[in-house]
């Protein structure tokens, strides 16, 4: 038996001794916090939670059960243009993310009329347009990007709302370096570039990302019953960049942003209907 099978042998094993016909406990969770069973579920399998973009088990990626749409990862563009001095001038870089979003967001009148960059202001499916002139693209090289038009920006007070400098067509809002080559090419002009504040160490392509959540072995879910009770897991193939890319484009991965004022994280999540990642099963234990 190879180191794949013996790792989903261990997965499996761990998955009928720990969690199945278990319906979750998390008296001791913050039951507010939207990873809370997800954490629960990691800790049964033998694993501390954490942050580190890397699969979770083994070579395995571990996802849980939800209710419609399973992220594949909170996946923050390289180039963000409130990062860019030339653009946005504020000495924080917090403050230069909410002017960013009450500039090219919405507020919300269920909470006390707070800005968020996400629903209507921003595509979601590669291919898209927004109302508010905002386009979701995939290139040649394999880079993803959203940009901003003012001539297709139909809301009639944009020229209040839209500083001079950004009342262009075309402009680059967000982009994500595909592949490992594009992005050490972007690194060298961002840390050489005095306008761009540019994380060194957290900032990696989507490449990257994807080859070290999903290009080992694959990944894993845990799914419940109608009760709660988890009852079943299944498996999934790895993935290349390439293969995700050709998912995304199909707009059966599709990016699902929920940046809003006041809160630091960009909140950048790439997701998929559960109908979708129900697929790419290739395999399943109950």
């Amino acid at each position: 038996m190879d180191k794949k099978e013996l790792a989903k042998k261990k997965i499996v094993n761990l998955f009928k001794d720990k969690v199945q016909g278990i319906n979750p406990n998390l008296s001791n969770s913050n039951k507010t916090h939207d990873g809370a069973e997800g954490h629960w579920l990691e800790i049964q399998l033998g694993k501390v939670p954490d942050a580190k973009n890397k699969a979770d088990f083994w070579g395995y990626e571990c996802k849980n059960d939800t209710k419609s749409k399973t992220t594949w990862g909170d996946w923050t563009a390289n180039y963000r243009i409130y990062h860019n001095k030339y653009f946005f001038s504020a000495s924080k870089m917090s403050d230069n993310q909410d002017q960013f979003v009450r500039i090219f967001g919405r507020p919300n009148p269920k909470k006390n009329s707070r800005y968020s960059w996400s629903g209507i202001p921003v595509p979601t499916k590669i291919g898209e347009e927004s109302v508010f002139g905002q386009s979701l693209i995939a290139d040649e090289y394999g880079d993803i990007s959203i940009y901003y038009s003012f001539s297709k920006d139909t809301r009639f007070n944009k020229a209040l709302i839209m500083p001079k400098q950004m009342q262009l067509d075309n402009l680059l809002l967000m982009k994500w370096y595909g592949t490992e080559k594009r992005f050490q090419k972007y690194k060298i002009q961002a840390t050489n570039n005095k306008n761009i504040f540019f994380h060194k160490s957290s900032q990696s392509s989507l490449e990257h990302k994807v080859l070290n959540k999903f290009g080992e072995y694959g990944w894993f879910k845990c799914t419940k019953d109608k009760f709660g009770n988890y009852n079943r897991i299944e498996f999934g193939d790895a993935l290349t960049y390439f293969e995700w890319l050709e998912y995304a484009k199909t707009g059966n991965i599709y990016f699902d942003t929920g940046m809003y004022e006041g809160n630091t994280r960009p909140y950048s999540s790439w997701r998929s209907n559960n109908k979708f990642w129900k697929t790419l099963v290739t395999s399943e234990y109950s």
